[in-house]
């Protein structure tokens, strides 16, 4: 049986997440998995919960389908109250979490899971390996689906799964005291962008280098860019 105390150490510390956030996400995210998980896999999910878990499982759904990754993320999310790209994020900690308790059980989740959580029930290390994402803090690639999402909520970004870019127009003499501001804040998270002068102003691009894909340390550094450019006051 998985013991309550062991998902929330497992979720805190490789999620790098305070225990009131975790409690949120074990909820949230074994609350979905039993949504989504056929009737025989669900009473097993429910038999291996500690009590406090197992009692907040949802009533099952008439067709339990599975969806996909950015459907789920964005269910996640919404339980926890928290961004698409976050609870991509806890889930994939979750999943990793249920597998290096009750293996059989993770595997059996994942038969119903969507590819890109399916691997984190299966094989965490090996998918942690391949997506460089997920466990210790380290940045999650985003599907298409919550990437659209967390573009949302920025102000003039564009792109797609491989790099995002935004464009602001600002006299030359104010891009340095903005550059110097975004120079701040990308040494406080740990995570570079790219930019480039414009004959209007500068241009800046977020991807994770490493990996050739946009991950939720992207979109961070996006949405401190655009704190930055509102704090300068730019109207680009």
């Amino acid at each position: 049986m998985i013991t309550y105390q062991e998902l929330m150490d497992h979720v805190t510390q490789q999620g790098n997440v305070p225990d009131d956030e975790a409690r949120r996400a074990l909820e949230a995210v074994t609350g979905e998995l039993a949504r989504h998980a056929d009737p025989e896999t669900r009473d097993r999910l429910v038999e291996q919960l500690p009590t406090g878990l197992s009692k907040r499982i949802p009533a099952p759904r008439r067709e339990a389908e599975p969806s996909t990754s950015g459907q789920l993320a964005q269910e996640v999310g919404e339980r926890i109250g928290c961004p698409p790209e976050r609870a991509t994020h806890l889930t994939r900690v979750v999943l990793s979490g249920i597998h290096f308790s009750e293996p059989e059980l993770a595997e059996a989740l994942a038969s119903r899971l969507p590819a890109e959580f399916a691997q984190w029930a299966e094989d965490p290390n090996g998918a942690m390996g391949r997506s460089d994402a997920g466990l210790s803090g380290t940045p999650a690639r985003l599907d298409q689906s919550t990437l659209e999402h967390a573009l949302g909520r920025l102000r003039g970004w564009e792109g797609d799964t491989t790099g995002l870019t935004r464009s602001v127009d600002l006299p030359r003499v104010r891009v340095t005291p903005l550059l110097n501001r975004i120079d701040r804040a990308s040494h406080e998270i740990d995570h570079s962008y790219e930019h480039e002068f414009t004959d209007s102003g500068v241009a800046f691009t977020v991807r994770t280098a490493s990996i050739g894909a946009v991950t939720t340390k992207d979109i961070e550094m996006a949405e401190r860019i655009d704190e930055a450019v509102t704090a300068i006051g730019s109207g680009g």
